[in-house]
């Protein structure tokens, strides 16, 4: 730390109050922090951030309150029980607030937000220039780091920077410049809205992350905290006049929208939701019984408290959006949750960007934009019911996928996939691994769909895709398609000395390639053995699953609003067949995948015989057409690959990775027909250090896929030509194999 914050604490300390027993309690919390800082900053103890992040913060936050030992027993006169010993509710920081929202000052508002007034040496300027090391790694900051990074390079800006600032201090960039425009209450709610917004979100997730790690830390403290950052201490239960935190601006606006019921309908909900993770998970030793289900239940009431959380921000962007009132004010609530609609549709997100944030007049079509942001809603966890009507307009709501019911938190698992390249790409590990374990984006009951469950099997029969990947990679000693991934996201194994960009790539395509084809024949299969039967509708479901792990939900979005964005953004087979086809020829006129069309057809196709009872006819259709089809756009990544990093070195390619990846989903299908063939691209598109990428050269991985395609049962013609080659054509390589025996494979070096 560049200050002294032992000098500070115990100035502050020695101001407020004289406890030996309490004196004492913080020297030995600031003894293990000095003591242990060393180990806990190692990068293999990445978790442990965590708990410095107890040890130094709450010491600090708890001397920095001077009141909270005697007032925080209780939040809105018992509705929330505070259990951590003195619980660092920051009264004081609720006062700071309290005191700008009555200046009329404003040089005083900037004193106060900057030097502090009532909780010094805290203050709420610090609650995010500080958040670089505090937040450090917390999905939700990462994310809004992630957005404001690009808006500012967008923007022609040094990366790393937004408004000149380091994305890091995004929350004081914005408070900032909102401070300049000096009108009534906005001050306040810039400071709510995104510094203390923020602040509430990373210890509700600290305090999920305590209850699966509960050796490191203490989940009380840190639900504690995310209480008393949310409520303060002078609000009254359901009163809009009293309090000055996010608790009483959700009461403030739950009028406008038909939810106050004498407490608002977000408030109602946020305390229950409290209350159940203390009452029926901590009280209850969950949490020290290391038990996974109550983690997986922590984190999904934590998941929805933050969608809670949105629905104030999004009830008043409407209220602004719809009555005109103030641009200023729009244009903050805008900035405030758009980085989250980011992650999920970018082409909605740049929209609303320009309209919302890059205009100066009036929107144009204030209802056209107000639906799509309810398009949307999914993205921030939230629907048409949780935010309500606006002063009783019947505007109409529209929060739904194009994707039946029982297949759209399947095609929601893309927003996974890009949020876990996020989290690598900032070096937000940990919360990239927890995403890809326990998920956050597809829900099912009080738990999400994940990642690795699609990735994790049991026995599977070898005559399927699925049994011919395991067998294969278990007789030849390679990592399965879990421990592939896992030791990607971690650097472990084959990834130890992998850069991180390698290592991004790697987990990209091999979620995108391997996980997503094995994952949609899985449910294909499933299909084939229900139909016929009585259980007709679970076929169809398992059919409709299939589509929307192939399409994803930012697959559809791109499908409906053009973006620039679709290789970066894009997650599934379809977003990859559209990075793809350009270079083979393949593209349509509209520049989407012409593979795409045909797996359209083959699913409506497939829905008439499930219907109809023709099971024959499917079986036929997934061997011939289904199964082959979704290969295509990964032939035609590998082919890629092989040209693009033949020339370079392990050092040198970023997308080392991503060929073999992609290499790893086909070569144990090509090895049932042809062995030779699929040793020649395993050898060839396989990392191993110290041996060249490519080493017989990417003519002979042409030659080698060309002559494995009858295998698979794909036409030659559906892989197109690989545009500047000689030898890109595998039809004409086709030709070339059966005709002439020299221009077989060569000989394979050991």
């Amino acid at each position: 730390y560049s200050r002294n914050p032992l000098i500070e604490v115990h100035t502050r300390f020695t101001y407020h109050h004289q406890s030996a027993a309490l004196y004492g309690a913080v020297v030995v919390a600031f003894s293990n922090f000095i003591t242990s800082k060393q180990q806990i900053m190692r990068p293999s103890h990445g978790i442990r951030m965590l708990g410095q992040q107890l040890i130094f913060s709450a010491a600090l936050y708890l001397l920095a309150t001077s009141c909270s030992l005697c007032h925080a027993e209780t939040l809105l006169a018992g509705s929330y029980i505070v259990r951590s010993p003195g619980e660092a509710s920051l009264i004081d920081i609720d006062q700071d607030v309290a005191a700008i929202r009555d200046s009329t000052n404003l040089t005083e508002i900037k004193d106060i937000y900057t030097n502090g007034k009532y909780a010094k040496p805290l203050t709420l300027q610090r609650l995010s220039t500080d958040a670089a090391h505090d937040y450090k790694g917390d999905p939700m900051y990462t994310f809004y780091k992630h957005a404001y990074l690009h808006i500012g390079l967008k923007e022609g800006e040094i990366a790393g920077e937004f408004d000149s600032n380091h994305i890091e201090q995004y929350a004081d960039t914005l408070v900032k410049d909102l401070l300049e425009i000096d009108k009534e209450n906005i001050a306040q709610e810039a400071i709510l809205v995104n510094t203390i917004w923020m602040t509430v979100v990373f210890y509700l997730n600290g305090a999920a992350k305590s209850c699966r790690y509960p050796d490191v830390a203490e989940p009380y403290l840190y639900l504690d905290l995310a209480a008393g950052f949310y409520i303060g201490l002078g609000q009254d239960k359901g009163d809009d006049e009293s309090g000055n935190m996010l608790y009483n601006l959700a009461e403030g606006i739950s009028k406008d929208f038909n939810q106050d019921n004498g407490v608002s309908v977000v408030n109602e909900k946020i305390l229950e939701l409290l209350n159940d993770i203390k009452d029926n998970i901590i009280d209850k030793g969950l949490c020290s019984t290391h038990e996974e289900n109550s983690y997986k239940k922590f984190r999904w009431n934590v998941g929805s408290i933050i969608g809670y959380m949105n629905v104030i921000l999004v009830q008043r962007l409407i209220r602004h959006l719809l009555d005109g009132s103030d641009r200023d004010f729009m244009k903050m609530y805008a900035l405030a949750i758009l980085p989250q609609i980011r992650l999920c549709n970018p082409g909605a997100f740049d929209l609303m960007m320009n309209e919302f944030v890059g205009n100066t007049g009036d929107v144009d079509d204030p209802i056209g934009y107000m639906e799509l942001l309810q398009s949307v809603y999914s993205c921030l966890g939230i629907t048409c019911e949780m935010v309500g009507k606006f002063r009783g307009r019947d505007d109409g709501c529209v929060d739904r996928s194009g994707f039946p019911d029982d297949a759209v938190s399947y095609a929601l698992m893309d927003r996974d996939m890009l949020e876990i390249e996020v989290l690598m790409e900032m070096e937000a590990y940990d919360a990239a691994l927890d995403h890809y374990k326990y998920g956050r984006n597809s829900p099912d009951n009080w738990k999400f769909n994940t990642l690795w469950e699609l990735a994790t099997y049991d026995s599977v029969d070898t005559n399927l895709p699925l049994g011919q990947f395991i067998n294969y990679n278990t007789e030849n000693e390679k990592p399965v398609m879990n421990e592939y991934i896992t030791s990607a996201i971690e650097g472990k194994s084959t990834f130890e000395y992998a850069t991180k960009n390698q290592r991004e790539w790697a987990v990209k395509r091999s979620l995108q390639g391997t996980l997503s084809y094995y994952a949609v024949m899985e449910k294909v299969t499933n299909a084939l053995d229900l139909c016929g039967t009585t259980k007709k509708d679970q076929a169809v479901q398992e059919w409709d699953k299939a589509l929307a792990l192939a399409v994803g939900s930012i697959g559809e979005a791109m499908m409906i609003i053009d973006t620039a964005y679709e290789g970066y953004f894009g997650q599934t087979l379809l977003t990859l067949a559209n990075e793809v086809c350009g270079l083979f020829g393949k593209c349509t006129a509209s520049g989407e995948a012409s593979i795409i069309d045909m797996w359209i057809d083959q699913n409506f196709r497939g829905l008439s015989f499930i219907e109809d009872d023709e099971c024959l006819k499917l079986t036929q259709l997934v061997d011939t057409e289904v199964n082959p089809t979704l290969l295509v756009p990964i032939i035609q990544g590998i082919l890629h690959y092989a040209v693009m990093n033949e020339s370079l070195d392990e050092a040198q390619s970023d997308t080392l990775f991503a060929g073999e990846a992609l290499a790893r989903t086909v070569v144990p299908l090509i090895n049932k027909e042809n062995p030779e063939e699929a040793f020649l691209i395993q050898e060839n598109m396989e990392f191993a250090q110290g041996t060249k990428y490519v080493k017989d050269g990417s003519e002979n991985v042409f030659k080698a896929v060309a002559t494995s395609l009858h295998g698979l049962s794909i036409d030659c013609s559906l892989i197109g030509k690989y545009a500047g080659l000689k030898y890109g054509n595998l039809c004409e390589e086709q030709k070339s194999s059966i005709g002439n025996d020299s221009a077989q494979p060569q000989e394979k070096t050991s």
